[in-house]
């Protein structure tokens, strides 16, 4: 008798029981104010059975995810869905034993009249957290092995209530028995918290959010305090004086018998270490030792290590590298400066009472891997903006660069289109339910953001510095993302074993129903496996189903008639905010932009794609990168063009503006203020700067600044902000919505020509290069960054390049205009009119070259002028 043993089985929590009424012909709310109420139903316990799985002898069993099960007469009808392997078990009427799928009964399943409780309770919508019960009694079965069965097949069995596989071990046969155990059934609860309540964190209510209560504000205020007192005394320890670090040293005495050039051991606060004698030492003689320092520590991982592999465990903790440095020429105490560490830019800043030509010391943790290659440069990189470690508390910090090299404190003074750049700093507070943070948006110049450089979870850490700093010099778009999603699935997602979510919607009121589903998860259940189903269709989720889902539900999101998002005004692929969805959703718009973030983070995080594109400036504020005066123009190129022509008016007075801004919300003109009081001050010459500076704000985020915040706060409920470092805004974009399928030929079939090409058109000799290099030496990520270069997006019509619009919404074809290489040495994107200047070059590799370079350094900021 061979007994083996089958695992625990799940316990299944359903949540997100709707609280919202619904209308019976259609799955929108009939009632919005109930959308963001808690329900105060109660639902009591039911318990199911059907539970499959695989036993390998003393192999443990692998569960499924759920089962819809009807009792009849002891009989087992319906369906069993996959086991972990993905395979589908079809179970018919119970034989006495057989192996092509029917099933062998080896105990009477519990009869009851009429339909099983469990098959109700999976016909409702909503979010069923899966964990495994930690108790119950169980059950043993003797089996009869099928005569046809041969060692290592599998066969069913019914064992009790439930349906399972057995494979036959190695040293059984066909006839003999088998006894296993069976663990108790699962139980299902309903879960009746509702959708989580978001909270505002501005004072005011609406579209979704209600008031921050007073208990919880006066926690985030004290939180807050806090926090400053931690960075006041960060502060004060680094204005101090900083000198280099006395290390301790030890005598000891050479050992008999050693003579100049040999080692001896010494054992130094219990560690071993090997002296080499010096040449003019002698046995007897005491010598002085400086040991090396001791590596700092780390917490471990919170995983145990049969689940851990070679990207899943991070390296050895990281040693501490001490760095010295000279500092430059020219600069200041207190003032800062940039050198390379090891491939990575670092931020310095001068301690008081030190000045050029001085040396000083920092440390940074480096992996055991680059203790001998570490390298300091103080390499130039020239006009643009890029991203820093500051050493002073290890989060990375924008700076820009001016021609010199230098670090530009222009972007410290006043606004200057060619140089000023923002980030948005999203500040996290708790909310009203522990599920559903909030948070306040804000935008601030962009050296004065800051983003962790390593990742915790609870409590721990997952992800260090050295391993994001490594990420950072990976030099494709598909090492990075690997990256990216290795570190996601291995260390991050929730282990299956640990827990995962069922999804239960219906098609015909997908949207609402996965609202409500979505709405109702705290942070940690974002980051578990979720299993969809779509009540009343046979279909199991092997993967396809979710796919599904996170097309069809982005697809209705950012569809224009429901009135949330619109197509830019330069691009129709590009989808932007609409500043008026609460006229559009009055009660619940907010609720809908924080689904979508939730959504989005879910299908970066678990490697899915999202139907829809959105305008630049929103792939950088998800990232965090600096948003400058330029990206005004592929959000309104008109009004764009109207405040740069400000720039050449001798007299702007003369033109009698003000601080306002008229919006056009459906067809109903706003006057909007851009400052407080702004109808009543005028634009003259001296205030120029701050008017171009409000309409930057005005224009790229306090306009949309609700939508935008509940959108990011979504999208990092699932996210950790330090792993998108390593991306621009064109990779997320690619990452977010897939690399496009680019029709070559019909690229070029509906591409004109225009300037020097216009006679010869394709035939032209620089447009044969150009078309050559496309095809056959770009990769497609290459091409899908040509195209996010001229166009504004990867986006691709589903007709093709014959409908590729503008910025007036009228067909604009893909244009190469031809220049002089006296006009610009680069190519030159204008994305409004889907055109690109390309100069004559006398050879196809200068064209390689220019081409290759204009397209990388789009997303940098750079000035390749």
């Amino acid at each position: 008798t061979i007994v083996i043993a089958i695992p625990h089985p799940y316990k299944k929590t359903m949540g997100s029981a709707s609280s919202t009424q619904r209308s019976a012909t259609s799955g929108y709310p009939a009632g919005r104010r109930n959308r963001n109420r808690p329900s105060n139903g109660n639902s009591p316990a039911v318990t199911g059975y059907g539970t499959t799985g695989v036993i390998t002898g003393q192999q443990r069993l692998s569960s499924s995810d759920t089962i819809t099960t009807t009792m009849n007469g002891g009989v087992t009808r319906g369906r069993v869905v996959s086991t972990n392997n993905n395979t589908i078990n079809s179970v018919g009427r119970s034989a006495p034993a057989s192996v092509g799928g029917r099933p062998t009964v080896v105990s009477p399943a519990p009869s009851s009249p009429g339909q099983h409780p469990l098959a109700a309770t999976h016909s409702r919508p909503g979010a069923y957290s899966v964990s495994r019960e930690g108790s119950g009694p169980t059950q043993v079965f003797r089996v009869r092995i099928p005569d046809e069965v041969r060692p290592g097949q599998e066969f069913q069995v019914i064992a009790g209530s439930r349906t399972v596989r057995v494979r036959c071990p190695m040293e059984s046969r066909g006839g003999q028995y088998l006894q296993i155990t069976v663990p108790p059934d699962p139980v299902v609860r309903q879960n009746h918290q509702g959708m989580a309540v978001l909270t505002s964190a501005t004072g005011s209510e609406g579209g979704g959010a209600v008031l921050m209560r007073a208990e919880v504000a006066e926690a985030n205020e004290q939180q807050h305090q806090q926090q400053q007192q931690q960075q006041h005394q960060q502060n004060q320890l680094h204005h101090q004086p900083n000198p280099p670090a006395q290390q301790q040293t030890y005598m000891v005495t050479v050992p008999a018998g050693i003579r100049p050039g040999m080692q001896f051991a010494v054992d130094v606060e219990g560690q071993r270490m090997m002296v080499t004698c010096p040449a003019n030492v002698q046995a007897g003689m005491n010598l002085r030792i400086l040991p090396p320092p001791a590596p700092t520590q780390s917490t471990s991982l919170d995983r145990p290590p049969e689940q851990q592999n070679s990207v899943s465990t991070p390296p050895r903790p990281p040693l501490m590298q001490m760095f010295e440095v000279v500092v430059p020429a020219g600069v200041r105490p207190n003032q800062q400066f940039s050198l390379l560490a090891n491939g990575q830019r670092v931020l310095v800043t001068c301690p008081p009472n030190v000045g050029p030509g001085r040396k000083i010391r920092f440390q940074l943790p480096i992996s055991h891997n680059d203790a001998s290659t570490v390298q300091l440069s103080y390499e130039k990189i020239k006009d643009g903006w890029t991203r820093t470690i500051r050493v002073t508390d290890m989060k990375f910090q924008w700076v820009r660069m001016d021609e010199n090299g230098e670090i530009d404190v222009v972007t410290q003074e006043r606004f200057d289109v060619k140089h000023s750049a923002y980030t948005r700093k999203l500040h996290f507070l708790e909310g009203n339910d522990s599920r559903m943070r909030t948070g306040k948006l804000s935008l601030v110049t962009a050296n004065e953001s800051s983003v962790d450089s390593s990742v915790e979870r609870n409590g721990r850490e997952v992800v260090g510095y050295w391993e994001i700093a490594a990420a950072h010099q990976r030099g494709s778009y598909e090492e990075k993302s690997a990256w990216f999603q290795e570190i996601c699935i291995k260390r991050l997602r929730v282990e299956w074993s640990e827990g995962h979510m069922r999804m239960n919607v219906r098609r015909a009121h997908l949207l609402h129903d996965s609202i409500d589903a979505v709405m109702s998860l705290g942070r940690e259940d974002m980051r578990k496996i979720w299993r969809f189903e779509f009540i009343g269709e046979t279909g199991v989720d092997a993967g396809g189903l979710a796919r599904e889902w996170f097309q069809l539900v982005t697809e209705a999101c950012f569809d224009p008639d429901m009135g949330l998002w619109l197509s830019s005004s330069t691009n129709q692929m590009a989808m932007r905010i609409n500043p008026a969805s609460e006229i559009s959703c009055p009660e619940d718009h907010l609720i809908y932009f924080r689904f979508l973030g939730r959504v989005m983070g879910k299908a970066l995080f678990d490697g899915q794609l999202v139907s829809g594109h959105m305008v630049r400036h929103m792939y950088k504020h998800i990232l965090g990168w600096p948003i400058t005066f330029d990206d005004l123009e592929l959000a309104d190129e008109e009004y764009y063009n109207s405040l740069s022509s400000l720039l050449k008016v001798d007299d702007v007075g003369a033109m009698c503006l003000d601080f306002t801004f008229t919006e056009d919300a459906l067809g109903t003109n706003k006057v909007v203020e851009l400052m407080e009081g702004g109808s009543n001050v005028d634009v003259t010459n001296e205030n120029l700067p701050e008017f171009l500076q409000s309409n930057l704000k005005y224009h790229l985020m306090d306009r949309v600044k609700p939508q935008l915040t509940e959108l990011l706060l979504g999208f990092y409920d699932v996210v950790p902000e330090p792993l998108l470092t390593i991306f621009d805004f064109q990779e997320l974009e690619l990452l977010m919505c897939g690399l496009p399928t680019i029709d070559i030929d019909d690229w070029m079939k509906y591409t004109i020509y225009q300037g020097e090409y216009e006679a010869k058109g394709a035939s032209s000799k620089t447009c044969k290069w150009f078309w050559d290099i496309v095809r056959n030496e770009f990769d497609q990520e290459t091409r899908a960054r040509l195209l996010q270069f001229v166009t504004g997006t990867s986006g691709v019509p589903s007709r093709g390049f014959s409908v590729l619009q503008g910025n007036d919404g009228n067909i604009r074809q893909f244009c190469i205009n031809g220049v002089s290489k006296d006009f610009t040495l680069y190519p030159k994107a204008h994305t409004c009119f889907n055109r690109i200047d390309l100069p004559v070059y006398s050879s196809k590799d200068e064209l390689r070259e220019k081409l290759t370079v204009a397209v990388a350094t789009s997303a940098t900021g750079f000035d390749i002028e």
